[in-house]
């Protein structure tokens, strides 16, 4: 028993000191600043209130110096979400001591490599961790079938989402694990609320999201770049002839100022293919700030200024006319849009090869749910189930950058591990 207690403590070490190394390398560097960060530490509108108050509350215990604790606030708990996550998939699959070690530093590679989520003054640096540990808790909702696991996970993706808006796209995946969970035990009657607990979650965060730009900005709206970002691949791909779907003055206005502009500057999917330049997708993803920031809002800003709007009420001005406007878009150039989200799926997941291996994995992780109970098959289908949500979610609304995709990058390698170790205690109960 010695020599098995010796290397239980050895592993113990090293994967603490792995906690402390990164640590250190985190704290060394000090704080990155990217362009989004000064717009979250002055709380800017249309940003992350839960990440925004955050650093509010540094800034006003610290001043000047919040930078450095709030570097080492973010690594404490980026470390103990990653921890969780470890030991939870540890706790369910007993995986071999090499394999946690090396999920450890997969799962904590974007705190100095990359994305340095440690350093970082973005809302990154909070929403991975939380992710992690939603993670966690939906695998041990589903292995163990304890739906009480809702109130844990509602209050966090309730926090994420206000981190993050993207995770939105998780609701949707929860209520049909949590709808399969119901179903196969026949309760709908004695657990339909956890259904509503999720649902609720959508209405709740608006709801906060309102209640914080009451009292940051003095007005009870929800952050207004929504629609700004969902109207840009449709104003990429449209046509000059387009301009007569629309019948309202300011929508024709606007239409004919944003494509004018992204035609003067050679910006439009149609003259990309002329020039026989880049694939349509990538020259979106590479001119998406072109398109969409420098156009499609400056200018509709610029628009509703000049009508005598003061700045949130040009920006709530400007997200409620792209609502408006966005959907007879899409419809007008519907199967050129369909192919182009397609594209910026496919994208998201690093390629078409890619996103068709996820596929077959989230598949095959299904088929065999159906035909057993294993935990590893949840396990697949809950990593692929959120990867796709996300993705789709993104794909739909904006360019799929790594910045938005990345909280998935250990999925493969977490995945082949368990998978491995499955095998590797199959083979040891068959010679026993």
């Amino acid at each position: 028993m010695k020599p098995i207690n010796e290397q239980f403590k050895l592993t113990n070490i090293i994967y603490t000191s792995i906690y402390f190394i990164v640590g250190v390398l985190v704290i060394a560097r000090g704080a990155i600043y990217f362009p989004d960060s000064y717009t979250f530490v002055d709380m800017a509108l249309n940003h992350s209130p839960a990440y925004c108050t955050f650093l509010k509350i540094f800034t006003s215990i610290f001043g000047d110096y919040f930078e450095l604790p709030v570097v080492i606030a973010q690594y404490i708990i980026i470390a103990f979400g990653v921890h969780f996550f470890v030991q939870t998939l540890n706790n369910v699959f007993h995986i071999h001591k090499v394999g946690v070690l090396i999920i450890q530093l997969i799962s904590l590679a974007p705190s100095v490599y990359v994305h340095n989520l440690g350093s970082a003054i973005l809302s990154e640096a909070l929403a991975y961790p939380i992710f992690l540990v939603i993670f966690a808790l939906t695998l041990k909702l589903f292995v163990e079938e304890n739906l009480k696991y809702v109130y844990k996970i509602g209050a966090l993706l309730f926090v994420l989402i206000l981190t993050r808006g993207q995770f939105l796209a998780l609701v949707p995946a929860l209520i049909l694990i949590v709808g399969y969970i119901i179903f196969k035990t026949k309760s709908f009657k004695k657990h339909f609320y956890f259904l509503a607990i999720l649902i609720a979650i959508p209405i709740l965060t608006s709801f906060t999201e309102r209640v914080y730009n009451k009292i940051v900005f003095d007005h009870f709206i929800n952050n207004a770049m929504n629609y700004v970002h969902l109207i840009a691949s449709p104003f990429y791909i449209a046509n000059k002839s387009d301009i007569n779907l629309f019948t309202d003055e300011d929508e024709s206005a606007y239409f004919n100022l944003i494509y004018s502009s992204l035609k003067e500057a050679e910006l439009t999917r149609n003259q990309n293919f002329k020039t026989g330049g880049l694939d349509d997708y990538l020259f979106y993803h590479f001119n998406f700030s072109e398109i969409c920031n420098r156009r499609i809002y400056e200018l509709g800003l610029s628009y509703y200024e000049a009508k005598g709007l003061n700045f949130i009420e040009q920006n709530v001005a400007l997200n409620t006319l792209c609502s408006k406007m966005v959907g007879p878009l899409i419809k007008q150039n519907f199967k050129v849009w369909l192919k182009f989200f397609l594209k910026n799926l496919s994208h998201s997941f690093g390629s078409s090869k890619y996103m068709l291996f996820f596929g077959v994995l989230l598949f095959y992780g299904v088929l065999n749910l159906l035909k057993s109970n294993r935990s590893v098959y949840k396990f697949i289908v809950i990593a692929t189930l959120f990867m796709f949500a996300n993705n789709a979610l993104i794909a739909l609304v904006i360019h799929s950058i790594k910045r938005y995709v990345f909280y998935f990058d250990w999925v493969i390698f977490a995945t082949f591990i368990i998978l491995l170790n499955e095998i590797f205690k199959y083979q040891e109960r068959r010679e026993s």
